[in-house]
């Protein structure tokens, strides 16, 4: 019977996580028919999601189980942020600088990606891994935890190009993926931020650290943003404003709701 049932709960767990790119794609319509450049990452997670189904029966999980529980729980952290902001409220201090960054009338492309990915896992992704637990009746799920890293990081690649010709095919050399803050699109970058969320989960199971641990957190996302938004010199501010001019001008609201 077992190996009747093995295949029969991966097909559910795949239908799952299909499910959840579904959300997330409804989403993204709605943003891009409001050219609301919140876009940017939704799409690029709609694109994640779908390879982490793609990939589910054959990436030798110990608990897939788990794997679909924490991308449910992951990306609902982000639909609630996306409705709060909708609503006119506060998302939290991890992400009123992101949207407050993105709602600028000129941004970058990059930029709108970057922000989110980064407030995404450096703020959520530990709440996200402290509500499904790290431990299972086989012990910790830090194996497949670490799976999952190698799957996002392998997918940036095609990720990115994905997202730049969708929103900016025509001034990807200004919007270019080479610049400093946006290491966090490397496979290294993926993988040591990811990290990074396990220790913070760590630290938020601790109730002597928990409160360090989630204002550390949004504090670290806020860094992120004043730190590309305001250079400390002055030549550095002035091409990124006219970077981030050219981009925001020319960048493209898609005229159709298909992805490739």
């Amino acid at each position: 019977m077992g190996t009747i049932a093995e295949p029969l709960v991966a097909v559910d767990l795949e239908v799952r996580l299909e499910e959840l790119a579904r959300r997330l794609d409804k989403r993204r319509v709605m943003l891009e028919h409001a050219r609301d450049s919140r876009c940017v990452f939704t799409c690029a997670y709609v694109l994640i999601t779908r390879r982490l189904a793609s990939e589910l029966a054959d990436a030798g999980y110990v608990d897939a189980t788990w794997i679909v529980e924490l991308a449910e729980t992951f990306a609902g952290l982000y639909l609630d942020a996306l409705d709060a902001s909708a609503a006119g409220l506060s998302a939290g201090e991890g992400w009123d600088s992101v949207f407050e960054a993105i709602d600028r009338r000129h941004s970058s492309v990059l930029e709108d990606l970057v922000f989110a990915m980064t407030a995404h896992i450096v703020h959520d992704l530990p709440v996200a891994l402290d509500r499904v637990g790290r431990e299972g009746p086989n012990g910790s799920h830090v194996k497949d935890f670490h799976a999952v890293n190698h799957t996002m990081a392998e997918g940036m690649d095609e990720i990115e190009s994905a997202i730049s010709k969708r929103y900016a095919p025509w001034v990807r050399q200004l919007d270019h993926l080479g610049r400093p803050y946006s290491r966090i699109l490397t496979g290294y970058g993926i993988r040591m931020a990811r990290g990074l969320a396990w220790y913070n989960a760590d630290r938020l199971a601790d109730p002597a650290s928990r409160a360090d641990a989630r204002a550390s957190t949004a504090r670290n996302v806020q860094e992120l943003v004043d730190q590309v938004l305001h250079p400390p010199a002055w030549t550095a501010r002035t091409a990124l404003r006219a970077g981030r001019f050219a981009v925001g001008l020319f960048r493209r609201w898609p005229a159709g709701p298909e992805l490739a």
